[in-house]
């Protein structure tokens, strides 16, 4: 079942591929065929959530497609990330439909790059490995980067794409340099041998640091937030929902599965600072 969450974006993308953009018909046709795709999606996302069990806090419906001497691309879901990958089904067709009447140059490349997006974000949720949840966490960056550069409105949005691009990107830095040491002190980055494995709290302190910068700037947290209303003001209508409704989430579905779940000992140590700039944050926006 999750495997076809994955494929359905990519397969529906391959059939739109052959059709040709050269009528105003064909442009719409293809606008149709893109939100159908995105609407079965939704539709498996319910049956899964139907089927789930919520009885207990295993993973459900694993499924492995390979094993890699660094990684393991096996993929599931729990009581955490089932909502997530909801969420994200639910906002794909609507941000498709937000720009239907707008968008009418380059159409294909714009609907296949959120059907794109729609299984990239659902594999970031349903990965069970580390690595490869930093390779889905910082895949959406290029796909929407070329989107608000190509189809934004503002006179601004290169600068703004690529701030959100630079901004993301060097945050993330530090999160693959705590992965890069959980592998070097565990020998894997698969979620249930780190949850299994005893961490000192010396050592959670140093990689829950990594981890909460990536996540403060995706989120984003003060002193973070420069890039934001940047990018929402100069993105498409459609970028925009898509942010704010389930990119932007990836941080907090990052606390809660990283943070709290990998390093309850240092999350606890922290607590006091993330409620100072949490409360901070909310200031700030408010006097922005």
């Amino acid at each position: 079942m999750l495997q076809l969450l994955l494929l359905i974006p990519l397969l529906g993308s391959c059939l739109l591929l052959l059709i040709p953009e050269n009528t105003i018909e064909n442009k719409n046709k293809i606008k149709n065929i893109a939100l159908i795709i995105s609407l079965i999606n939704f539709i498996f996302s319910i049956f899964l959530w139907i089927q789930f069990d919520s009885n207990t806090s295993d993973y459900q419906f694993v499924y492995e497609f390979s094993k890699l001497s660094f990684c393991h691309f096996n993929i599931g879901v729990d009581g955490i990330s089932l909502y997530y990958v909801l969420l994200t089904t639910f906002i794909t067709p609507i941000a498709l439909i937000s720009n239907y009447d707008t968008i009418n140059k380059n159409v294909k490349f714009f609907v296949i790059s959120f059907l794109l997006l729609e299984t990239l974000q659902i594999a970031l949720f349903v990965v069970l490995d580390l690595f490869l949840f930093y390779i889905f966490f910082e895949s959406v960056l290029p796909v929407l980067f070329i989107i608000i550069v190509v189809y934004g409105s503002g006179e601004n949005r290169i600068r703004s794409a690529l701030l959100f691009f630079l901004y993301t990107l060097a945050g993330s830095l530090f999160m693959l340099l705590a992965i890069l040491q959980i592998y070097s002190n565990i020998g894997s980055t698969d979620f249930i041998l780190i949850s299994l494995s005893e961490i000192s709290l010396e050592s959670q302190k140093v990689l829950w640091l990594g981890f909460f910068l990536a996540f403060a700037v995706k989120t984003p947290l003060w002193p973070f937030t420069g890039w934001l209303y940047r990018a929402h003001s100069d993105a498409p209508l459609a970028a925009s929902i898509l942010l704010a409704g389930t990119i932007l989430k990836f941080a907090t579905y990052g606390f809660l599965r990283v943070l709290i779940n990998f390093l309850p000992d240092a999350t606890n140590y922290f607590s006091p600072l993330v409620q100072t700039i949490a409360i901070v944050t909310l200031i700030y926006a408010s006097l922005a």
